[in-house]
């Protein structure tokens, strides 16, 4: 069994496996009946106990408690968490290591790009994982899908040579590899799923519906209980594709490579925070009237706490009606998340969500990778003080062969800042038509 094979069934049995998922299960049965009120004061009491955490075992927390001259025993309730401090992406760039209240070696780490381009470190416990997954098959069962369903699988995996599906037998799972939905492989990927017979289709809304409309193309349509999206938001040019071939409701998950948040739609279509994973707040956006970013706190990873976060995620005003589905958890509006313009490789090939390219790249402030032509990208990177040069450009071009296929053109361009959108914003991936920037180096 290849290492990468063997690591996904460990994670997998981690997670649902681990001695403390009949109690996390426990957990979340409570709360799945609970009212407002006792929902508050769950979280109001992991709330209590984080802050002890933090503030005993958390340099950055001892400190910035010391230099405020705020009393940790002091923050007693929801009411008292505007006294904390907002945190986003800055923060963890160059505080990462002051954050953790344990060594780095007993969780796993996480690199992102995100929709910002500011490219991070994060450090999730066992204890926390398994919350989460909890949570995710929680979920799922909403919309009747068994325990260890059959599910097809559309992210970030690749395989090696010539190989485009991969299955998982202990989880349960067919990987799809999103980088290779194209007219050369898309009978093997049809005809690999169709065998597998899914019971869940799960993945990056674009993946899935690039499998979708090669089903379609070939007269060929495949319903499963449940298609479950996450990591993009969904278009509603994808929705209907995805809808038409999958012939199930979209079950769409928000989240955060930092963890802040989740949130996820329920079967009678209701898109609800999950308030038993952590606090969300909505701060308002006062250059964007009616809109609203998200604000979190998550209350299950003492490892690595993380109070008032800014996901840098927009959301409208939430509905003013409650949900059919009869569950307390607070309903949330349209999110504007991740949003990665398509690109296209040297041959032909559509890449979707292509800044994965750059999510696990070290010694960079920011980083965003432009398409110039099929084939042709400009990687745009902002040193930090950890900046290796020759290791950043072996990183990113083995991840350019690794997702992209090899015969791509890429330029590095060293920068100070990278553009912004009229918006103010920092995207991570874009479509740029036009002359390649002058590059810093050799272009490697």
């Amino acid at each position: 069994m290849p290492p990468s094979h063997r690591l996904l069934n460990t994670q997998y049995r981690i997670r649902r496996a681990h001695p403390m998922t009949p109690f996390a299960e426990r957990m979340l049965r409570r709360t799945a009946s609970a009212t407002p009120a006792e929902l508050a004061e769950f979280q109001e009491r992991h709330l209590k106990s984080l802050i002890r955490v933090a503030a005993a075992r958390s340099r950055f927390y001892r400190e910035w408690f010391a230099g405020a001259g705020v009393d940790p025993r002091t923050i007693q309730g929801l009411d008292d968490l505007g006294r904390l401090p907002l945190l986003d992406r800055s923060h963890l760039v160059t505080n990462v290591g002051r954050f953790r209240t344990r060594p780095a070696s007993t969780m796993w780490s996480a690199h992102s790009s995100g929709t910002s381009g500011r490219v991070v470190t994060v450090y999730r416990t066992p204890w926390s994982a398994v919350v989460e997954h909890a949570i995710l098959e929680r979920q799922r069962r909403w919309f009747a899908v068994p325990a260890r369903a059959r599910s097809v699988i559309l992210r970030g995996h690749v395989f090696g040579t010539d190989s485009v599906t991969r299955l998982v037998p202990g989880a349960n799972q067919l990987l799809v590899s999103s980088f290779h939905l194209d007219d050369r492989h898309a009978r093997r990927i049809c005809d690999a799923v169709e065998r597998f017979s899914p019971e869940v289709i799960e993945g990056w809304p674009s993946s899935i519906a690039l499998l979708a409309r090669q089903l379609r193309d070939r007269g060929r349509s495949m319903p499963v209980r449940v298609v479950v999206t996450s990591s993009e938001v969904t278009t509603a040019a994808q929705r209907a594709l995805i809808s038409e071939s999958f012939a199930a409701p979209i079950a769409d998950q928000y989240g955060q490579t930092e963890r802040a948040a989740m949130a996820g739609v329920c079967e009678a279509g209701g898109y609800h925070v999950f308030p038993d994973y952590g606090i969300v707040e909505l701060l308002p956006l006062p250059e964007r009237p009616g809109r609203f970013e998200i604000v979190g706190t998550p209350l299950h990873n003492r490892g690595f706490p993380l109070f008032r976060y800014r996901t840098g995620d927009e959301v409208g005003p939430a509905p003013t009606t409650h949900c059919a589905c009869g569950r307390a958890y607070p309903l949330i509006g349209t999110i504007d998340g991740r949003r990665d313009d398509a690109f296209t490789a040297a041959d032909g090939r559509a890449l979707p969500q292509p800044s994965i390219v750059l999510d696990d790249i070290q010694g960079l402030r920011e980083a965003q990778i432009v398409q110039q032509g099929t084939g042709r990208f400009e990687i745009r990177l902002v040193p930090d003080t950890r900046y290796d040069a020759d290791a950043v450009r072996t990183q990113a071009r083995r991840n350019i062969d690794r997702y992209f296929g090899t015969g791509q053109q890429v330029n590095f361009v060293v920068m100070d800042r990278i553009p912004r959108t009229t918006a103010g914003k920092l995207r991570s991936a874009i479509v740029e038509p036009g002359p390649a920037t002058v590059a810093t180096g050799d272009g490697r």
